[in-house]
This record gives C-alpha cells, structure tokens and sequence, in this order.
C-alpha cells in the first residue's frame, strides 16, 4: 500500500495496475457525479493534485477514492459563487478532457455553483481503494471539516491503486 499523498509526490513502487475501463482522461464527463475533496497545487514540482470520492461517481462500480495529477502545470484556475458556510460538498457535474499543442486540460463544472479548469503537459488518474474508509458518505449539514474527516479519503490514507490511466506525457 501507498499513501495518496506519495501517489501525488510520484513515490509509487511501480506496481503495475490494470486499465481504466472509462477513462475521465479522454472521456467527456466520465467523472459525472464525483465528490471534489480537496486540490494541491506544488509550484516546486510543477505539479497538481485532485482528490476525488469516488462512492457516488456514476461510472465507476469500484474504488471509494480517485487522485488525478496534472504534470508540468500551466495552469490552475478555481472559481465559485461565495456562500456563507462552514462546509459544502462540491460535486462534478460535467469533466471535459481535452489535448491540443502537447497540452492536456480539464474543464469541471462542480454543483453548486463552482468550476475548475486545471491544464499541464501530462496527467494521470488513478482509482483507488483508500483504507479505512466507510461505504457510505458523511452528512456535511451543520458540521465542520474536523468532524466529517474521519469518513473521507485524505492525503494520508493508505491506498491501493485498482486501476491508472496516463497521458502520452506521463
């Protein structure tokens, strides 16, 4: 097993891992229904990272977690209506991959009310089995981050990766 964090530092052992039956890499909305967790951004390595629940994607039938890295970074763009809150639950609407001058890019459209556009030379997904976490997603009403944590993927969950897809550059 690997920490998702080490899949994001790029320490995985190797391991080779089955292909992605629908690839949220080439696939317009193959990420239909996904929770965004959290992102990182590493201006170090040129790097960002999504996290991603994956146990109310439409498309996926195994895995309760996802990573998805873009390498060599060229942008990274968040923008939301701002709501008073404590916490709110981001989900994928609609995931439009596309490639053009040995770029790749990602446009997501997130309910409610937000859109991501991130674009590199490279990326990668990867569908994982995240330790410990529970089948069934946490009630976000009324409570705080500290207090949903417990039943979420997160950057130290240990990990096993069921399935990977990679772009030309990776």
């Amino acid at each position: 097993m690997i920490s998702i964090e080490g899949l994001f530092r790029g320490d995985q052992n190797g391991t080779p891992t089955d292909p992605i039956d629908w690839d949220p890499l080439r696939e317009t909305d193959a990420l239909q229904e996904v929770g965004l967790l959290d992102c990182r951004v590493c201006p170090l390595t040129g790097r960002a990272g999504l996290l991603l629940d994956m146990r109310t994607a439409l498309q996926y039938r195994t895995g309760n977690a996802a990573l998805l890295v873009v390498r060599g970074l060229a942008s990274f763009t968040w923008s939301e209506e701002p709501l008073e809150r404590d916490l709110l639950s981001f989900a994928i609407m609609s995931s439009l991959p596309s490639e053009a001058r040995k770029t790749w890019r990602m446009e997501l459209d997130l309910v409610p009310d937000g859109r991501l556009s991130i674009a590199g030379m490279a990326a990668e997904f990867h569908l994982l089995d995240a330790a410990g976490v529970p089948d069934a997603i946490p009630d976000y009403t009324e409570r705080i981050l500290s207090e949903v944590q417990e039943g979420l993927p997160r950057w130290d969950s240990e990990c096993r990766v069921l399935q990977s897809a990679t772009t030309r550059g990776t």
